[in-house]
Protein backbone atom coordinates (compact mmCIF):
# COMPACT_ATOMS: atom_id res chain seq x y z
CA UNK A 1 0.00 0.00 0.00
CA UNK A 2 1.41 3.52 -0.96
CA UNK A 3 0.09 6.71 0.28
CA UNK A 4 0.03 9.56 -1.54
CA UNK A 5 -0.45 12.29 0.98
CA UNK A 6 -0.49 15.28 -1.89
CA UNK A 7 -3.47 12.89 -3.42
CA UNK A 8 -5.08 13.17 0.00
CA UNK A 9 -4.96 16.60 0.75
CA UNK A 10 -5.99 17.61 -2.74
CA UNK A 11 -9.48 15.27 -2.48
CA UNK A 12 -10.30 16.35 0.76
CA UNK A 13 -9.99 20.24 -0.26
CA UNK A 14 -12.32 19.45 -3.20
CA UNK A 15 -14.50 17.72 -0.71
CA UNK A 16 -15.13 20.84 1.94
CA UNK A 17 -15.29 23.33 -0.47
CA UNK A 18 -17.57 25.94 0.24
CA UNK A 19 -21.01 26.04 -1.56
CA UNK A 20 -22.09 28.79 -3.56
CA UNK A 21 -24.39 29.73 -1.13
CA UNK A 22 -22.34 30.62 1.46
CA UNK A 23 -19.74 32.29 -0.61
CA UNK A 24 -20.97 35.71 0.46
CA UNK A 25 -21.10 35.53 3.69
CA UNK A 26 -18.44 36.68 6.27
CA UNK A 27 -15.89 34.73 7.39
CA UNK A 28 -13.37 34.33 10.25
CA UNK A 29 -9.65 35.40 8.99
CA UNK A 30 -7.55 32.33 9.57
CA UNK A 31 -3.74 32.28 10.85
CA UNK A 32 -1.44 29.45 10.95
CA UNK A 33 1.36 29.58 13.66
CA UNK A 34 4.39 27.24 13.17
CA UNK A 35 7.13 28.16 15.59
CA UNK A 36 10.40 26.89 16.96
CA UNK A 37 10.67 26.13 20.91
CA UNK A 38 11.20 29.57 22.64
CA UNK A 39 10.24 31.24 20.57
CA UNK A 40 6.45 32.47 22.44
CA UNK A 41 4.21 30.75 19.71
CA UNK A 42 1.55 30.06 22.71
CA UNK A 43 2.15 33.53 24.13
CA UNK A 44 1.72 35.26 20.81
CA UNK A 45 -1.52 33.19 19.79
CA UNK A 46 -2.90 33.84 22.70
CA UNK A 47 -2.41 37.93 21.88
CA UNK A 48 -3.35 37.43 18.77
CA UNK A 49 -6.71 35.30 18.99
CA UNK A 50 -7.57 38.00 21.94
CA UNK A 51 -7.18 40.88 19.91
CA UNK A 52 -8.58 39.57 16.62
CA UNK A 53 -11.55 37.10 18.67
CA UNK A 54 -10.33 34.17 17.45
CA UNK A 55 -10.09 30.70 18.59
CA UNK A 56 -7.33 28.93 19.24
CA UNK A 57 -6.51 25.26 17.64
CA UNK A 58 -4.12 23.16 18.94
CA UNK A 59 -4.96 20.37 21.77
CA UNK A 60 -8.34 20.26 20.73
CA UNK A 61 -7.62 19.54 16.92
CA UNK A 62 -6.58 16.47 18.66
CA UNK A 63 -9.82 16.35 20.54
CA UNK A 64 -11.56 16.45 17.00
CA UNK A 65 -9.27 13.60 14.95
CA UNK A 66 -9.97 11.21 17.90
CA UNK A 67 -13.83 11.81 17.84
CA UNK A 68 -13.89 11.14 14.16
CA UNK A 69 -11.47 7.87 14.59
CA UNK A 70 -12.78 6.91 18.02
CA UNK A 71 -9.52 6.80 19.07
CA UNK A 72 -8.00 7.24 22.36
CA UNK A 73 -6.66 11.21 22.48
CA UNK A 74 -3.43 10.42 24.98
CA UNK A 75 -2.42 7.83 22.68
CA UNK A 76 -3.21 9.40 19.40
CA UNK A 77 -1.15 12.33 20.63
CA UNK A 78 1.90 10.15 21.28
CA UNK A 79 1.26 8.44 17.63
CA UNK A 80 1.56 12.09 16.50
CA UNK A 81 4.48 13.07 17.77
CA UNK A 82 6.62 9.83 17.43
CA UNK A 83 5.49 9.18 14.00
CA UNK A 84 7.31 7.24 12.18
CA UNK A 85 8.48 7.39 8.11
CA UNK A 86 9.99 4.20 7.93
CA UNK A 87 7.11 2.61 5.47
CA UNK A 88 3.54 3.72 4.14
CA UNK A 89 2.05 0.46 5.09
CA UNK A 90 2.56 0.41 8.64
CA UNK A 91 -0.25 0.70 11.36
CA UNK A 92 -0.44 2.46 14.25
CA UNK A 93 -2.48 -0.21 16.88
CA UNK A 94 -4.14 1.51 19.57
CA UNK A 95 -5.18 0.26 22.39
CA UNK A 96 -9.08 0.71 21.88
CA UNK A 97 -7.77 -2.31 19.63
CA UNK A 98 -8.62 -0.93 16.21
CA UNK A 99 -5.95 -0.20 14.06
CA UNK A 100 -5.77 3.07 12.16
CA UNK A 101 -3.69 3.37 9.05
CA UNK A 102 -1.59 6.47 8.69
CA UNK A 103 -3.73 7.09 5.54
CA UNK A 104 -7.23 7.47 7.90
CA UNK A 105 -4.99 9.49 10.94
CA UNK A 106 -3.68 12.17 7.72
CA UNK A 107 -7.39 12.15 6.51
CA UNK A 108 -8.91 13.02 9.54
CA UNK A 109 -6.48 15.94 10.75
CA UNK A 110 -6.87 17.04 6.89
CA UNK A 111 -10.78 16.87 7.24
CA UNK A 112 -10.47 19.26 10.73
CA UNK A 113 -7.88 21.52 9.49
CA UNK A 114 -10.07 22.38 6.59
CA UNK A 115 -13.07 22.76 8.70
CA UNK A 116 -11.22 25.37 10.81
CA UNK A 117 -10.34 27.17 7.74
CA UNK A 118 -14.31 27.66 7.07
CA UNK A 119 -14.97 28.48 11.08
CA UNK A 120 -11.85 30.74 11.42
CA UNK A 121 -9.45 30.70 13.81
CA UNK A 122 -5.64 30.43 14.82
CA UNK A 123 -4.07 27.17 14.40
CA UNK A 124 -0.43 26.27 16.18
CA UNK A 125 1.11 23.47 14.47
CA UNK A 126 -0.26 20.35 13.18
CA UNK A 127 1.42 21.56 9.67
CA UNK A 128 -1.97 23.60 8.87
CA UNK A 129 0.33 25.77 6.71
CA UNK A 130 0.78 23.20 4.18
CA UNK A 131 -2.75 21.78 4.34
CA UNK A 132 -4.29 25.35 3.40
CA UNK A 133 -1.37 26.05 1.24
CA UNK A 134 -3.04 28.43 -1.66
CA UNK A 135 -5.80 29.72 0.69
CA UNK A 136 -6.66 33.38 1.99
CA UNK A 137 -4.48 32.50 5.31
CA UNK A 138 -1.43 34.12 6.93
CA UNK A 139 1.02 31.72 7.49
CA UNK A 140 3.31 32.74 10.21
CA UNK A 141 6.67 31.00 11.03
CA UNK A 142 8.13 32.17 14.69
CA UNK A 143 11.88 31.41 14.49
CA UNK A 144 14.64 32.38 16.32
CA UNK A 145 18.37 31.63 17.64
CA UNK A 146 19.15 28.25 19.54
CA UNK A 147 21.18 30.68 22.49
CA UNK A 148 17.94 33.07 22.68
CA UNK A 149 14.87 30.43 22.19
CA UNK A 150 17.02 28.15 25.07
CA UNK A 151 17.53 31.48 27.25
CA UNK A 152 13.49 31.54 27.29
CA UNK A 153 12.66 28.01 28.05
CA UNK A 154 15.36 27.99 30.69
CA UNK A 155 13.85 31.06 32.50
CA UNK A 156 10.16 29.70 32.12
CA UNK A 157 10.86 26.18 33.18
CA UNK A 158 14.01 26.41 35.43
CA UNK A 159 16.05 24.40 33.67
CA UNK A 160 20.18 24.86 33.08
CA UNK A 161 20.83 26.61 30.13
CA UNK A 162 22.35 23.11 28.35
CA UNK A 163 19.04 21.59 29.39
CA UNK A 164 17.34 23.93 27.70
CA UNK A 165 19.01 23.83 24.59
CA UNK A 166 18.62 19.97 24.68
CA UNK A 167 15.25 20.04 25.07
CA UNK A 168 14.65 23.07 22.33
CA UNK A 169 16.97 20.85 19.86
CA UNK A 170 14.78 17.63 20.39
CA UNK A 171 11.30 19.04 20.09
CA UNK A 172 12.44 21.24 17.19
CA UNK A 173 13.39 18.35 15.22
CA UNK A 174 10.18 16.00 16.46
CA UNK A 175 8.35 19.31 14.88
CA UNK A 176 10.18 19.06 11.53
CA UNK A 177 10.43 15.20 11.36
CA UNK A 178 6.59 15.32 11.56
CA UNK A 179 5.53 17.91 9.35
CA UNK A 180 8.33 15.86 6.86
CA UNK A 181 6.80 12.54 7.22
CA UNK A 182 2.97 13.63 6.98
CA UNK A 183 3.11 16.09 4.08
CA UNK A 184 6.67 16.13 2.87
CA UNK A 185 7.44 19.46 3.81
CA UNK A 186 10.36 21.13 5.58
CA UNK A 187 9.55 23.51 8.60
CA UNK A 188 12.72 25.38 7.44
CA UNK A 189 11.78 26.06 3.54
CA UNK A 190 10.71 30.07 4.06
CA UNK A 191 8.70 29.63 0.89
CA UNK A 192 5.55 27.94 2.69
CA UNK A 193 4.77 30.95 5.02
CA UNK A 194 3.66 34.72 4.24
CA UNK A 195 5.71 35.95 7.09
CA UNK A 196 8.69 35.02 9.03
CA UNK A 197 9.70 36.63 12.44
CA UNK A 198 13.27 36.18 14.23
CA UNK A 199 11.63 37.04 17.88
CA UNK A 200 14.79 37.66 19.17
CA UNK A 201 15.41 40.84 19.40
CA UNK A 202 11.44 41.71 20.71
CA UNK A 203 11.31 42.34 24.04
CA UNK A 204 7.87 41.81 24.49
CA UNK A 205 5.24 39.32 21.85
CA UNK A 206 3.04 41.99 21.50
CA UNK A 207 5.58 43.60 19.23
CA UNK A 208 4.96 40.64 17.39
CA UNK A 209 1.83 40.35 17.57
CA UNK A 210 1.64 44.16 16.12
CA UNK A 211 4.07 42.88 13.15
CA UNK A 212 1.25 40.15 12.74
CA UNK A 213 -1.34 42.30 12.59
CA UNK A 214 0.55 44.93 10.24
CA UNK A 215 0.63 42.38 7.95
CA UNK A 216 -2.67 41.57 7.70
CA UNK A 217 -3.57 44.99 6.85
CA UNK A 218 -1.26 45.35 4.20
CA UNK A 219 -2.02 42.15 2.80
CA UNK A 220 -5.35 42.93 2.48
CA UNK A 221 -7.41 41.49 6.03
CA UNK A 222 -9.31 43.25 8.09
CA UNK A 223 -10.51 41.32 11.55
CA UNK A 224 -12.77 39.44 9.43
CA UNK A 225 -12.33 38.64 5.46
CA UNK A 226 -14.82 38.19 3.25
CA UNK A 227 -15.90 35.65 0.78
CA UNK A 228 -13.19 32.85 -0.19
CA UNK A 229 -11.43 34.53 -2.48
CA UNK A 230 -8.17 33.11 -2.66
CA UNK A 231 -4.48 35.01 -2.92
Amino acid sequence: MTMNVQGVIQALSRAVEVSPSDANKNLHPVITISRDMGTGGEEVAATLAQRLNLEIFDENILDAISQRSEVNKKVLKSLHEKVSSASDAWLYAMVTGKNVSRTEYVNALITVIRSIYHKGGIIIGRGAHVVLQGRDVLRVRLTGSKEACAKRVAYSERLSLTEAKQKCAEINKERGTLVWNLFKSRLNDPTNFDLTINTDNFAHYDQVVEIIMRSMEMMGYNQRRTGTTQR
